[in-house]
């Protein structure tokens, strides 16, 4: 079964797609991170 973001795509397209996906999860991971930090700081500053 072929996906419907891989149907009717070069090569270079599809490689293009995978790598700006990572890119994306990469930057989602990143923003997490902060707000995760930034949580922890809060709550830290709140118990004391």
């Amino acid at each position: 079964m072929v996906s419907a973001a891989f149907k009717n795509r070069t090569r270079d397209e599809i490689i293009a797609a995978v790598q700006e996906s990572i890119r994306k999860k990469q930057e989602w991971i990143k923003q997490s991170d902060e707000e995760f930090k930034r949580i922890r700081e809060e709550r830290k500053r709140l118990a004391v």
